[in-house]
C-alpha cells in the first residue's frame, strides 16, 4: 500500500479538481492541462494557483459546523471535503490537496513546515511586538526548471497569489496595492543568529512597512509531521481555530486577469478587502445569517447535521 505522501489522484479525480476551480475553460481540462504543463510549467503553475484561492475558501467550519468538531487531512478526505463537497479548509487542507494534484500532474513538489507570525493576525503594526508561534502551517516547494518557488493556497487573508521564486528580497504584486516578497534572514527568537530561514513578508502599500506573515525552511516534511502538526492547530483548547470561524475567498476583477480584492468573513461581518479598504458588504444577526452568507459568499452549501454542530460553541452567534 502506498504512503499517504506518494498517494496521487486518479484522472476522474483531476478532473473533477479541475471543474471545482473552473479551469481551464475547454471541454476536456485535464488533456489541455497536461499540454500547458509540458510547454509552459510555470505560467500553468500560476493559473492553478490562483483558481485554487479563487474558487476553493479557506476556513476552518469543520470545527464548528460538523458534529465531530475535527479535521483529517488524509488524500481523500480533504478531496471528498473541498472539491465533493465544495467546503472550505485551512492550510493543511488546501496545500495537501494541490500537493497531491501537482504530483499527480508530474510536477516536482514537495511540503515543508511553517511557523505563522503574529502579524499575520490584528498585531499593531507600530508596536512590532510580534512573534513566531509553534509550527502549524504548510507551504509547498515545487521545482520548475531547476529553480524552487514556493507556493501557498492555504494562508487565506494575506496570502500568496503566485509562486514565489526562493530568492531574497524580489517583491512582486499582490492583491493592489499590496505586495509580497521572501527575505532569507534568520528569526528573532533564535539563540544562533547564523541560522536562516526563508520569510514571507506583505506590505499594504509601497508606504507601509514589511509585515512577516511566516517563515518556513527548506527542509521536507512527512504527512506523520503534519498530523502532529493538525492535531495541535485543530485540537489544542488554546488554539485559535477552535475558538472563532473565519471564511476567506480571493476574487479576480472583472476580467479575470489578477486578483484584486478578497471577501472575508470573520466574527459577525462579511467583508471585501480591495484597492487598499476594507468594506462591510453583511453583517450577521445570528447564526442562520452566517449559514446564508457561507452560501452566498463562498458557495458553501451545510448540511442541517453540520449547522446544528455549533450550538452551545463559544463560535455560535446567538
Amino acid at each position: 500500500m502506498a504512503s499517504a505522501s506518494l498517494a496521487t489522484y486518479t484522472p476522474d479525480q483531476l478532473e473533477l479538481y479541475l471543474q471545482r476551480i473552473d479551469y481551464p475553460r475547454v471541454s476536456n481540462r485535464l488533456d489541455h492541462v497536461r499540454a500547458t504543463i509540458q510547454k509552459s510549467p510555470l505560467a500553468t503553475l500560476a493559473e492553478l494557483q490562483r483558481a485554487h484561492i479563487t474558487s476553493i475558501p479557506w476556513g476552518n467550519s469543520a470545527l464548528h459546523y460538523s458534529a465531530h468538531h475535527t479535521i483529517s487531512i488524509g488524500p481523500a478526505c480533504v478531496f471528498e471535503k473541498l472539491v465533493s463537497r465544495r467546503l472550505d479548509g485551512y492550510c493543511m487542507d488546501n496545500n495537501v490537496l494541490l500537493y497531491h494534484v501537482l504530483r499527480s500532474l508530474g510536477y516536482t513538489v514537495y511540503p515543508t513546515g511553517g511557523r505563522v507570525n503574529t502579524a499575520a493576525s490584528a498585531a499593531p503594526t507600530e508596536s512590532r511586538d510580534w512573534f513566531y508561534v509553534g509550527l502549524g502551517h504548510m507551504v509547498l516547494i515545487v521545482t520548475v526548471d531547476g529553480q524552487k518557488y514556493a507556493v501557498d493556497v492555504g494562508f487565506g487573508n494575506n496570502g500568496p497569489t503566485s509562486p514565489l521564486l526562493l530568492k531574497h528580497d524580489s517583491p512582486s504584486g499582490c492583491i493592489d496595492p499590496s505586495e509580497m516578497r521572501l527575505i532569507y534572514d534568520t528569526l528573532p527568537e533564535f539563540v544562533d543568529q547564523t541560522q536562516k530561514l526563508w520569510i514571507y513578508q506583505v506590505r499594504y502599500s509601497r508606504d507601509s512597512p514589511w509585515m512577516p506573515m511566516y517563515s518556513f525552511a527548506e527542509v521536507e516534511f512527512l504527512p506523520q509531521d503534519f498530523e502532529v502538526m493538525n492535531f495541535a492547530t485543530s485540537q489544542r483548547r488554546t488554539s485559535w481555530f477552535t475558538q472563532t470561524l473565519v471564511c476567506t475567498r480571493m476574487m479576480f476583477n472583472e476580467t479575470e486577469t489578477a486578483i484584486d480584492a478578497v471577501c472575508v468573513l470573520a466574527g459577525n461581518t462579511v467583508k471585501i478587502r480591495a484597492h487598499g479598504r476594507s468594506d462591510v458588504v453583511e453583517t450577521l444577526k445570528n447564526d442562520d445569517d452566517r449559514v446564508k452568507a457561507l452560501a452566498k459568499w463562498f458557495g458553501m452549501h451545510l448540511q442541517q447535521h453540520e449547522i446544528e454542530g455549533i450550538r452551545g460553541l463559544v463560535s455560535q452567534i446567538k
